[in-house]
């Protein structure tokens, strides 16, 4: 049996981006598996993995930590619907994962962390206070949101660039068919659809539309996560 240490916010909310990334590979290989809840402050249930944060995958003997080595491991240990059949799909994706990484997540942050701090569960405020305080300066996570939102919007819709060129001409970051580079960046989205109900996409968007036909993707998966 796999098991996918995932983060648990208030009301069984799940918004790990990382984690989301994995349940999509998961959906992808057809892969069963069952979730164990981590709240921010409950590491000693991923200490045996010798980390920190999740996802932590449980694959038999084997114990993975970080999202991409957990998108290697079970593409090598399942190798139908290979995620990565060449180098050249492997760079790809590496890329992606990237750019979402260092670009796409941290312009993300702060429009929605007044919202997200309001969704973590009571025990965790006093550690996500610390840790994300310490990031951003201030506690006031409320007002540090509503100050970032007039230049972060537009600056986060700016980011969305590379993937909106690649959208205008095809329905997936994968082509044809959804891959590991849409995984990645659904991830974000799912992330902020769970924690925040801001709008961040205009109607006409061509990744608005790519966003829906992933939240449809898996008999729905994403779509039936509860969202702010």
């Amino acid at each position: 049996m796999i098991t996918l240490y995932d983060l648990l916010l208030q009301d069984d909310r799940r918004a790990s981006p990382y984690c989301w990334r994995i349940k999509h590979v998961l959906k992808h290989k057809g892969l069963a598996w069952r979730d164990e809840p981590v709240g921010f402050t409950e590491k000693e249930k991923i200490a045996f993995a010798q980390s920190n944060t999740v996802p932590v995958l449980h694959d038999g003997q084997t114990v993975v930590k970080d999202s991409w080595a957990i998108a290697r491991h079970l593409d090598a240990a399942y190798p139908d619907k290979k995620l990565f059949p060449d180098e050249a799909a492997l760079a790809y994706a590496q890329f992606v994962a990237g750019w979402v990484d260092t670009a796409v997540q941290p312009a993300l942050f702060p429009i929605i962390v007044g919202d997200l701090y309001g969704r973590v569960r009571k025990e965790d405020q006093p550690y996500f206070a610390e840790t994300r305080g310490k990031r951003l300066g201030t506690t006031d996570f409320a007002g540090f949101q509503a100050k970032a939102r007039d230049k972060g919007v537009p600056a986060f819709r700016a980011v969305l660039e590379p993937a909106r060129r690649m959208l205008r001409e095809r329905p997936f970051l994968g082509g044809t068919q959804p891959a590991y580079p849409d995984f990645a960046l659904i991830g974000a989205f799912l992330w902020a659809r769970v924690a925040s109900p801001l709008e961040l996409l205009e109607a006409d968007d061509p990744v608005a539309a790519w966003r829906e036909r992933m939240l449809d993707l898996h008999d729905g998966m994403g779509r039936k996560a509860k969202a702010a």
